[in-house]
C-alpha cells in the first residue's frame, strides 16, 4: 500500500496488523490533511503547533484506541528524552510508542525528500542490546536496529518535538456510521485547500502584487514533495469503498483510470514546483501564465476525482457494508453524522 503520511502510517500500521479490521478508511483524513503556509508564505508540511488532534479523534471513533501524547512541549528536551527512555525500555508487549525525529541526522536512512531538517514519526522499541533501538518506520517501509544514541540525537533536534504511545489491546471493528461521519468530515468537495494555497504562496511572490521577492519563491516551494504525495491516499478511499461492496478494485478498467488520473495530479505539484524554480532563475515574466494555468488544471482535476469519489462513496452507502460492523454503536455520533 501507498505510503503518504508518516503520522498516520504509524498509527496505521497496528490496525493493518489486526485481523477483521480495515486500516484504509483511516486515510480519508489524508487528502487534505493540515498544513502551514507562515508569515513569509513559505509553505510547510510541519510546524511547531502540529498535534494531530483531528487524527488523534478519529481513531479512537474508527478503532477504538487512545492516542497518548508523551511529549511535553512545556519541558526541556533533555526532560522529554528521559521520558522516552523510559517509555522505551518499559514498554508492555501491546504498547507502539512513537517519536518525532529528524531523519537528516541518520543519514544511513533514506531520506528521498533531501530535506534538513526532517522532522519524521518512527515506532521505537528495545533490544537485547543495551545500546540498539529497534526502530520500525512504516511510512517509508523500514526497519532495523540503530544505536540507540544516534536515534537520541536525531530526536534532540529542534526541528523534532512530539510523541505519542497507544496500545493495542482492545481494537473494535468500525462501525459504518462512524466511517459515513469521517468521510463527510474529511471531504471538501468544494475547495482544494493545497492548491489553493500553493496559488496564494505564488502570487505573494511574483506578479504585479508580489509581497516576497521572487528568489525566495523556490524556497516556499520547497516541501511541495512531501506533501503532493498525500494525494495517492484518494486510491486508499476507491479502493476500500470499492472492494468493502465486493467488488474489485486492482485491474478494474475504473479504477485504474482513476488512478491514473490521481498520479498526474500529484507529478503535476511537482511540474509547478519546476516551473517556479525557472521562473526564479529567469525572471521570465512569461511563466507566470503557466504556473497559474497549471494550478488551475490542478483545481480542475482534483475536483473531478473528488465528484468521482463522493458519488462512490453515496453508492456505498446505499449497499450494506461487508467488512465492518454496521450495526455496532448506533447512536454514538449524534450530530456529527451528514
Amino acid at each position: 500500500m501507498i505510503k503518504v503520511h508518516c503520522f498516520v502510517s504509524c498509527v496505521c500500521e497496528l490496525i493493518k496488523r489486526t485481523p477483521g479490521v480495515d486500516h484504509r478508511p483511516f486515510y480519508f483524513g489524508v487528502w487534505d490533511a493540515d498544513f502551514s503556509v507562515d508569515s513569509r508564505f513559505v509553505l510547510s508540511y510541519h510546524s511547531p503547533h502540529t498535534r494531530h488532534d483531528q487524527f488523534r479523534e478519529w481513531y479512537r471513533l474508527l478503532y477504538g484506541v487512545r492516542i497518548e501524547p508523551w511529549y511535553d512541549h512545556d519541558q526541556p528536551k533533555e526532560a522529554n528524552i528521559r521520558q522516552l527512555v523510559s517509555l522505551v525500555e518499559n514498554r508492555p508487549a501491546d504498547r507502539q510508542v512513537m517519536v518525532m525525529l529528524d531523519l537528516y541526522r541518520l543519514p544511513e536512512r533514506e531520506n528521498k525528500f533531501h530535506q534538513n531538517p526532517f522532522p519524521h514519526y518512527v515506532l521505537l522499541e528495545s533490544t537485547d542490546d543495551p545500546e540498539q533501538w529497534f526502530m520500525s518506520d512504516p511510512d517509508f517501509r523500514w526497519e532495523g536496529t540503530l544505536p540507540k544514541d544516534r536515534i537520541l540525537d536525531s530526536v534532540r533536534s529542534p526541528a523534532a518535538a512530539g510523541g505519542f504511545w497507544f496500545d493495542g489491546l482492545d481494537i473494535r471493528h468500525t462501525p459504518a456510521e462512524t466511517v459515513a461521519a469521517y468521510f463527510a468530515q474529511c471531504m471538501k468537495p468544494d475547495t482544494n485547500p493545497f492548491t489553493d494555497a500553493l496559488r496564494q504562496i505564488f502570487r505573494a511572490h511574483a506578479g504585479a502584487r508580489a509581497v516576497q521577492p521572487l528568489d525566495q519563491l523556490p524556497g516556499a516551494f520547497r516541501e511541495i514533495p512531501v506533501m503532493a504525495i498525500r494525494k495517492y491516499a484518494y486510491e486508499h478511499a476507491f479502493a476500500w469503498l470499492l472492494e468493502d461492496q465486493g467488488l474489485t478494485a486492482e485491474g478494474d478498467p475504473w479504477f485504474e483510470t482513476i488512478c491514473e488520473d490521481i498520479d498526474r495530479l500529484v507529478k503535476t505539484y511537482t511540474q509547478i514546483q519546476y516551473r517556479a524554480l525557472k521562473l526564479a532563475m529567469s525572471g521570465n515574466p512569461s511563466i507566470i501564465a503557466s504556473v497559474e494555468q497549471l494550478l488551475d488544471e490542478q483545481d480542475e482535476r482534483e475536483f473531478a476525482i473528488k465528484a468521482q469519489l463522493l458519488a462512490l462513496f453515496r453508492d456505498w452507502q446505499q449497499h450494506p457494508p461487508s467488512g465492518i460492523d454496521a450495526g455496532a454503536e448506533q447512536g454514538t455520533l449524534a450530530g456529527v453524522l451528514p
